[in-house]
């Protein structure tokens, strides 16, 4: 009888311990199969980055090479029509050339603009190749003008300097990571070339008309504090260092690089962040955040605000109740079951305030 029992209790046991081994395998191939599909997942959408990256590029090489040969033939039909009619006669008003310029000229700086919202998805070899066509483009157009519209004769004997074309050389050198510039004077440069450069210890606030709907672009600040008050169209930083952005609802993507120690208060569609260490971000973006080449970001939700903020998201486009700020891709680490260690999400931060901190600001840039 206790024989019985004990062969029973036995047979109990080993059913048991099969039962547990049978779920520990099913549990471990679970497991591999989740993990294979998140590798899986994180290279199917790094590749499709990728293709998106391709595609865009090409379409930009070919919106761009058809209005660098539109601009060419115009100016080569100007400089016939106008040498034909200095064989013939004053047919063609000195009026109707400056017009013609002028148009000419505002195409040339709509295609820089172009080439400066594109360059999120360029390589640097190729904005520096188009950045050499556009200069040339505008010398060209420059020293045509000069050859065909003679100079009003004056009765004083000073030399005045004809204006040149605006051009806006957004090239990057790689080698020096500064910015290549033709020679013009420093205030065109800054002026043109970037909405915001080369500033120190500043407070700086646009809004309005120079600010809404407009591809704003900002280079080499230290420790500057600066308010997008407003909907921008896009926003482009580069090379920011102790600096803060307040920036109301972006309508398309802020590209943010070679930022050190800076906190961003942004929101927007898309958020590129590359070659940046130790920054504060506090993010509202709709669709899936990228981070490349960056060490030390930490993310919160965002908490920016101002008078006109709401009317702002609904002229800006964005979904005031989609933020996806806890879910950023880092293409440097592809680990699916690990996160990464380039980004994490802050607990127990105090939130800062930023209209005090504004305030501050704003009294240490009125002068005594």
């Amino acid at each position: 009888m206790n024989a019985d029992l004990q062969s029973s209790n036995t047979t109990l046991s080993g059913g048991d311990h099969a039962d547990i081994k049978k779920e520990t395998i099913l549990e471990r191939l679970n497991k591999r199969n989740k993990e294979r599909q998140n590798f899986l997942d994180v290279k199917l959408e790094q590749r499709n980055k990728e293709n998106v990256q391709l595609e865009g590029a090409d379409y930009f090489a070919q919106t761009f090479g058809e209005r660098v040969r539109a601009i060419e033939e115009q100016l080569q039909q100007t400089t016939e029509v106008a040498a034909a009619a200095k064989l013939s006669g004053p047919i063609t008003p000195n009026t109707d050339l400056t017009r013609i310029f002028a148009d000419i000229t505002l195409q040339i700086q709509e295609l820089q603009r172009y080439l400066t919202t594109s360059t999120m998805f360029l390589a640097d070899f190729k904005i520096k190749a188009c950045q050499n066509v556009l200069n040339e483009l505008g010398a060209s157009c420059e020293e045509s003008r000069l050859r065909l519209i003679p100079k009003k004769k004056f009765g004083f004997s000073g030399k005045k300097v004809a204006p040149k074309v605006l051009v806006n050389p957004r090239v990057v050198n790689v080698a020096s990571d500064k910015v290549d510039m033709p020679e013009k004077s420093k205030d065109d440069r800054a002026a043109f070339i970037w909405t915001l450069a080369n500033r120190e210890n500043e407070y700086i606030c646009l809004e309005g008309e120079e600010l809404n709907g407009k591809d704003i672009t900002i280079s080499n600040l230290k420790q500057c504090f600066v308010e997008l008050r407003g909907h921008a169209g896009s926003v482009q930083i580069s090379h920011a260092t102790d600096c803060t952005f307040l920036c109301g609802p972006i309508a398309r993507s802020l590209f943010a690089e070679y930022c050190e120690r800076t906190t961003l208060a942004l929101a927007c569609q898309q958020l590129r962040l590359h070659s940046s260490n130790a920054c504060r971000i506090y993010l509202h973006v709709t669709c899936r955040a990228i981070i490349e080449d960056c060490t030390q970001i930490e993310v919160s939700d965002y908490n920016y605000d101002y008078a006109t903020i709401e009317a702002d998201f609904k002229l800006a486009g964005l979904d005031r109740s989609q933020n996806n700020y806890t879910d950023i891709a880092d293409f440097n680490w592809l680990s699916p079951d690990v996160p990464s260690p380039n980004w994490m999400l802050q607990k127990d931060a105090p939130t800062p305030i930023w209209s005090e901190l504004i305030k501050q600001k704003q009294q240490k840039a009125i002068p005594l």
